[in-house]
């Protein structure tokens, strides 16, 4: 009987103590849902209610006015607000003429900041008013709201609007939903040990995994983020991921308010597939903060679990895959790129590498004629698929050392049933991923971005000491270009003591001849995996001939200058290193000295203490505090490096404005939509003309009379804005709208199906697997 099998009979429906959890935990949620209504109270604020520090009111302005003053200050508060507590938009009304140099904020003496939760917001000349999330945890009688003038242009505030929502209601729903599952699966845990008995074993193994699940997400346990490196970029991918469910947009293709609102096809470029529940959370209601800590969280709780799942599976014994999972889950490299550097794609290529390394390893080293072994694609296809859709890049790099390995165990290849599965791996995994690769490939084939353009960036100077693959005390550190300053305020980047004297046992060890002791898969691999940590290594250093290599011809140009960072290679040698600590793992296990055994994982564990723990501490203590609640708070137009613009495009430009028409042409009515607008066009110049919206064109705008549905040319105009012509003469209504090309959804049908199939294929599978032959 299999543990589902066990689980069921239990019945834990018919016990008593647990059908009464049950109706306490409905009769909350039911509580939960009601609250999710009569949350829609409006607070409307005007001249009365203004206090103006300087400047005037007048009716002809409609508002406090101020103009050229050369003042500093608040120009306009609005105090002593009462407001029970609750989540709420903030609307400021205004008229400016300036772009983010006047902004807005809320604050409240009386609660303390950690009850008020909100970012403001900045005023552009393209709008008449800028709202923002507020979460207030307490009842309060004097919140204010400042409006802020920086003393340039003239700037009127008309009026004030808090409107309450029900995302506190949302975010309270969502995490009692959170914690029943939780109580309801310790429950079941101690219903099955008190009938099944667990064994000490496993109730050890699920002791260490929870304490290094706690001991990863340390950093998490604060109520702010550490800002710097890539931190910003991601958080605004969330947002984009958010503001497009919102607007219906599935799969997310462009983040329709990045650029002020002007949009950024990042998700054409950057797969955020791993991103999507993160967005969720924002949905849900969840402060920016807030969201990062719980998705960060899960995120960590998944890498410890594939690692020990795939590690547990490649040495067969549940002790080792919990030592490689606390060696890799709190390794210098991951937590420096998961906690300082902020760099998303290649924290998640490391959750998902070991499910690869277990994908190989079935392939090469399970009897070919085992039933189970045509599906041993299956490990391989789910990991470069979610590399594909989180970070193109690692699953390059992965690729590579792929294609080195396939050359050396060339024979193992060639064998029909092995090249069956990998054969298999790769038609599934470009199935799976063709909803994202459809509409990148398009881009790059036919676009001409910032990304095509950046083969001149060199990157050998951006390598390693060889000393920091063997540095024990990182500190928080920021210096990531070493040429000038050497070593001196390094960032943590290095794969820790512990990898690095892992790897000196299995080299003392081949050495000696005590390797030939083990299998000869477990030779193989170690031999494998210790040269290609050490390739991933050298790769890293800045003694690597990276520029030389770049030098060669436009192809390795444009792929060592994506590369950027040379440390990125150290994704590959963690992963290769930490198998290397397994196999010398294994072969102390096998050994039955205890001496040795507690001398080696005791020893390891106090290598890695004091090296990673080390660096977590004086990370919390030094590291700079980012507290984001509203989109707003992380900013609207962040690019990093602009890699996914029209190459040409000045992103300083971007800001909202009404459509730019030709002369002779009127326009009324204008809606700026995310992703689209809306407006009223009339021709009387006689003579064609055009009209630029604040949208930045990508292929797949198009534009239309509202009325007969007739398409109107829609291009790139001036500084890439969609532009539209109008036909002289013409009056109407004109949408402009961003539509997946039909081949994009093609490729979505793709993607969908083939999961379909995968799915049913298993489940058809482990039906027959279920049905024993007659007699038995």
């Amino acid at each position: 009987m299999n543990s589902y099998a066990r689980i069921k009979a239990l019945q834990m429906g018919k016990k008593k103590f647990f059908r009464i959890l049950l109706i306490i935990e409905c009769i909350a949620l039911l509580m939960g849902i009601a609250g999710l209504f009569g949350k829609d109270a409006v607070y409307e604020y005007g001249a009365d209610d203004m206090t103006i520090n300087f400047g005037s009111y007048s009716e002809e302005h409609g508002g406090a006015h101020t103009e050229n003053s050369g003042e500093r200050d608040s120009m306009v508060d609005f105090r002593g607000i009462a407001l029970p507590r609750g989540t709420y938009r903030v609307q400021v009304h205004y008229t400016v003429d300036t772009d983010m140099l006047t902004w807005c904020e809320v604050t409240d003496d009386t609660i303390g900041r950690k009850n008020l939760r909100t970012n403001g917001a900045l005023f552009f000349s393209g709008l008449d008013h800028s709202d923002f999330e507020m979460w207030l945890l307490r009842d309060t009688s004097e919140l204010a709201v400042h409006a802020w003038y920086a003393g340039e242009g003239s700037y009127t505030v008309h009026g004030l609007t808090i409107c309450q929502t029900n995302a506190a209601n949302r975010v309270i729903l969502f995490l009692m939903l959170c914690l029943f599952t939780g109580v309801n699966m310790v429950c079941v845990y101690w219903q099955y040990d008190k009938k099944y008995g667990i064994s000490v074993k496993k109730k050890a193994v699920i002791f260490c995994l929870g304490l290094t699940i706690l001991a990863a997400s340390t950093p998490l346990m604060v109520d702010y983020m550490r800002g710097g490196g890539d931190l910003f970029y991601h958080l605004m991918r969330v947002e984009g991921i958010r503001d497009a469910f919102l607007t219906g947009q599935f799969p997310v293709r462009i983040s329709p308010e990045w650029q002020q609102g002007y949009g950024y096809a990042s998700p054409i470029f950057y797969g955020e597939t791993v991103l999507y529940p993160a967005g969720l959370l924002r949905m849900i209601g969840f402060t920016v903060t807030d969201a990062y800590r719980i998705f960060m969280f899960g995120i960590t709780v998944a890498t410890v679990l594939i690692a020990y799942f795939s590690f547990k599976k490649v040495f067969g014994d549940a002790y080792i895959g919990v030592f490689c999972s606390m060696l890799y889950s709190l390794s210098i490299y991951r937590f420096y790129k998961t906690y300082l550097s902020g760099s998303w794609g290649e924290c998640f290529g490391v959750m998902i590498l070991p499910i690869l390394l277990y994908g190989f390893w079935r392939v090469f080293t399970q009897d070919v004629h085992e039933e189970s072994y045509g599906r041993s694609w299956f490990p391989l296809t789910v990991g470069f698929s979610l590399l594909v859709q989180s970070h193109l890049l690692t699953g390059e790099m992965a690729g590579i050392f792929t294609i080195v390995l396939c050359l050396v165990l060339w024979k193992k290849v060639f064998r029909w049933q092995t090249f069956v599965v990998l054969a298999k791996t790769v038609i599934y995994s470009i199935l799976l991923s063709a909803w994202f690769l459809v509409p990148f490939a398009d881009y790059m084939l036919t676009g001409d971005f910032v990304i095509h353009h950046v083969s001149g960036r060199t990157i050998q100077a951006r390598g390693l000491f060889p000393a920091h693959l063997f540095f024990t005390y990182f500190s928080n550190g920021t210096e990531v270009i070493f040429d000038d300053n050497g070593m001196a305020n390094t960032a943590p980047v290095g794969v820790g003591i512990a990898p690095m004297v892992a790897l000196l046992i299995l080299v003392y060890l081949n050495f000696t001849g005590q390797l030939g002791k083990m299998e000869k898969r477990e030779r193989v691999l170690g031999g494998i995996a210790g040269w290609f940590a050490a390739a991933a290594m050298l790769m890293s250093l800045s003694l690597f001939p990276w520029d030389r290599i770049q030098a060669m011809n436009g192809v390795t140009a444009t792929l060592i200058s994506s590369i950027q960072h040379p440390n990125r290679f150290l994704t590959i040698a963690n992963v290769c290193l930490t198998a290397v600590a397994g196999l010398t793992a294994k072969y102390v296990m096998d050994s039955k000295k205890e001496v040795l055994k507690i001398s080696y994982f005791c020893g390891m564990i106090f290598l890695l203490i004091i090296s990673s723990v080390h660096l977590m501490d004086n990370t919390m203590f030094t590291s700079n505090v980012l507290r984001a609640y509203n989109g707003e708070g992380v900013s609207t137009g962040y690019i990093a490096g602009g890699e996914y613009l029209p190459h040409g495009a000045d992103a300083s430009r971007f800001m909202y404005h009404d459509p730019v028409c030709s002369e002779g042409i009127g326009t009324g009515n204008y809606t700026k939509l995310p992703l689209g607008a809306d407006a009223h066009f009339e021709n009387n110049s006689g003579q064609e003309g055009k009209a630029a919206f604040s949208l930045l064109y990508y292929k797949g705008y198009r534009a239309w009379d509202a009325d007969s549905g007739e398409l109107l040319n829609c291009y790139a105009g001036d500084n890439f804005e969609v532009t539209v012509d109008i036909p002289a003469g013409y009056t109407g209504d004109v949408r402009v709208r961003f539509v997946s090309p039909w081949y994009w959804r093609a490729g979505e049908v793709v993607t969908v199906l083939t999961a379909a199939a995968i799915a049913l294929y298993y489940q058809w599978k482990k039906r027959g697997r279920n049905v024993l032959p007659d007699g038995q």
